[in-house]
C-alpha cells in the first residue's frame, strides 16, 4: 500500500465491505463507490499495489484472465445485459483496477466512448447516480454468482 494511492485508500476504507462482491489473497472485485455511474459498474483491483498488468507477479498473471472472465459473466448475468465493457487505464490511480461496465443498449449515451461522458455527468451531478439499494442488490447477486463459479 502507498499512502497516496486512491485505490489503496479505498482498500482500507470502512465502506469497502459493502461494495465487495468477491475477494482473494490477490484480488478484490468491488462495485464502484457512490456516486456510481451505473448499477453493476464493478472494478477488479489487485490487492498488491502494482501500477501495470505488465508488472503482475506469476500468480496475478495466471489468475487475471480467469477472474476477469468470471466477473464479466457474473455481471452480465446479474444485470441482464448483452455485454460488459472492460477499461484499464492506470493513470488516474496507478494501481491496477479494471473497470467492468455493464452495457445496456436501452441506456442511450453509454455505448463505446460515450460511457466516459456518462461517467463525468454523474460525477458532476448532471446525471443521477445509481441508487444505493440497487447497488447493494447487485453486489449481493454478483457475490453469490462469484462464490458459485470461481474456484481459486
Amino acid at each position: 500500500m502507498t499512502s497516496t494511492c486512491g485505490v489503496c485508500k479505498i482498500h482500507t476504507s470502512e465502506l469497502l465491505d459493502e461494495l465487495v462482491a468477491w475477494e482473494s489473497d490477490r484480488w478484490i472485485l468491488r462495485h464502484h463507490p457512490t456516486p456510481a455511474p451505473l448499477v453493476g459498474w464493478f472494478l477488479l483491483d489487485t490487492r498488491r499495489h502494482v501500477a501495470s498488468a505488465a508488472d503482475f507477479d506469476a500468480l496475478e498473471e495466471a489468475e487475471f484472465a480467469q477472474i476477469l472472465g468470471s466477473a464479466m459473466r457474473a455481471i452480465r448475468s446479474v444485470i441482464a445485459v448483452p455485454r460488459v465493457y472492460i477499461i484499464l487505464f492506470g493513470e488516474g490511480a496507478q494501481h491496477v483496477h479494471a473497470h467492468l461496465i455493464p452495457r445496456d443498449p436501452s441506456h442511450t449515451g453509454t455505448s463505446a466512448w460515450e460511457i466516459a461522458d456518462w461517467y463525468r455527468a454523474v460525477e458532476s451531478g448532471k446525471r443521477p447516480a445509481a441508487q444505493p439499494v440497487e447497488i447493494a442488490e447487485a453486489v449481493q447477486r454478483v457475490r453469490e454468482e462469484m462464490r458459485r463459479t470461481v474456484k481459486i
